[in-house]
């Protein structure tokens, strides 16, 4: 089956065999500037996506594992935007995470625009396919990035998809709001369309503020309680995947994102086929 499977979904030939200019060969491997907040699920995003344990992240600066990194990694100070962020069930993934974008600050905002357009030239083998922005739904703090001035200009290539991350913790919040502080055992039934339409409309209320962006997102998804592997958590994983794949320019990224699933995750490659 898998093997039948593959055979609809194969790198060009310039890809896999031709060298590049700086004599490496050309590798396939996909490489992710995943963006947001700290405590906006961006972790548990990356575990869930590789199918690895918590804490099971490996980071390397110019080729050299720099130390083990606790469950937390995106916090400030622990890496740069440069360092590689890998997860041994699936290295053909890399991310990249920037820590302090959150603040909408001038240099925090240049080093991701250096980056990305260092990144967006680059050989196949550090090119970078796709940027993550994670937007946590669970708190109501203004975003930075939307005052930043991030939007304002194209990413070229690099297609941007947000993320609206936590979305079991907005319904808590939602749900806290609705029933009161002692509600009654009975009640929670009750409420949960009203807690839906509510949730829904915060978010369509933040997407639409990104949409009116001069440069929005290329696609969206929302995705909750990712912190355990279950049906749900899969299925997020593998939106997430085809909006990304469909948001990508050509043909050989796209084959590019989706060996790189089919070799390392087929629970995602098994939803992802039923669903095509």
């Amino acid at each position: 089956m898998w093997k039948s499977i593959g055979k609809h979904f194969k790198l060009p030939n310039k890809l896999s065999k031709k060298e590049v200019p700086d004599g490496t060969k050309a590798s396939r491997r996909f490489r992710v500037l995943i963006l947001g907040p700290a405590n906006a699920g961006k972790t548990t995003l990356l575990e869930r996506l590789t199918d690895s344990p918590a804490g099971a992240s490996i980071v390397t600066r110019n080729g050299k594992r720099i130390k083990e990194v606790p469950r937390g990694y995106d916090q400030r100070g622990i890496h740069t935007i440069g360092d590689e962020i890998t997860f041994k069930s699936n290295p053909d993934l890399v991310f990249h995470d920037s820590g302090g974008f959150e603040a909408g600050g001038v240099e925090e905002v240049e080093a991701v625009w250096q980056f990305i357009r260092k990144r967006s030239l680059a050989s196949p083998s550090q090119q970078l396919h796709a940027i993550w922005l994670c937007i946590p739904t669970d708190n109501d703090r203004p975003f930075g990035f939307l005052q930043s001035g991030f939007f304002s200009e194209p990413t070229g290539s690099v297609p941007v998809i947000g993320i609206f991350t936590k979305l079991d913790g907005r319904k808590t919040k939602i749900m806290t709001e609705v029933l009161g502080p002692a509600p009654d055992p009975s009640d929670f039934l009750n409420c949960v369309p009203e807690v839906e339409q509510k949730v829904a409309e915060f978010v369509n209320g933040l997407e639409t503020q990104f949409r009116n962006q001069q440069y929005p997102p290329a696609g969206f998804l929302r995705v909750g309680k990712m912190h355990e592997v279950t049906e749900q958590s899969i299925a997020s994983c593998t939106q997430l995947l085809r909006v990304t794949m469909d948001s990508l320019p050509d043909e050989t990224q796209r084959s590019l994102l989706y060996l790189t699933v089919w070799k390392r995750n087929r629970r995602i490659h098994t939803i992802y086929v039923l669903q095509r």
